[in-house]
């Protein structure tokens, strides 16, 4: 997406940069992104990395991409609404490129309390085991809340919430 003229060095063009900006807008539009997700959408739509470095850091500038913020805002939405532990909600931040310091502070910061999460996930989860016996039920659902990313703590205090002890514990 650069303009080559035989024997000139390749400049940037004002287009270029344009294109760039109204594609970062249309991919912030759909939802917010991380500095390295956008970072390679752009990349992987062919815009040259000058380009794209300045299209981050004017959108970074002008507060449109804000990794903080944007950990803050997955961390709310997914705890909720997959019922996903700090641990494994840390975990995807980091491999959308958030940096393992502000994902801490974002954890830090929304106080997600994970044995009252696991409770709340236990709840839901528990129609998925019931008619089985007390002891398939607990291991199954501890299971699941295992795959969420809780801690064994966290999940057992889960299971405890909505199973009586007898015949599992």
């Amino acid at each position: 997406m650069v303009a080559i003229r035989p024997g000139a060095p390749a400049v940037p063009r004002d287009t270029d940069l344009s294109e760039a900006m109204h594609r970062a807008g249309k991919l912030l539009e759909r939802r917010a992104r991380s500095e390295l997700e956008l970072t390679e959408r752009l990349t992987g739509a062919g815009f040259d990395r000058p380009i794209v470095d300045q299209v981050i850091e004017r959108l970074i500038e002008i507060r449109l991409i804000d990794d903080h913020a944007f950990a803050l805002q997955w961390i709310t939405e997914r705890s909720v609404r997959k019922g996903l532990a700090p641990a494994a909600l840390g975990a995807e931040l980091e491999a959308k490129g958030v940096s393992r310091d502000t994902v801490e502070a974002a954890l830090a910061e929304a106080a997600v309390d994970e044995e009252a999460q696991a409770r709340e996930v236990a709840v839901r989860l528990s129609r998925k085991v019931a008619g089985r016996p007390a002891s398939i039920q607990a291991i199954r659902l501890r299971d699941m809340l295992a795959r969420r990313g809780f801690s064994q703590e966290a999940a057992v205090a889960g299971v405890r919430a909505v199973l009586p002890p007898e015949g599992w514990d």
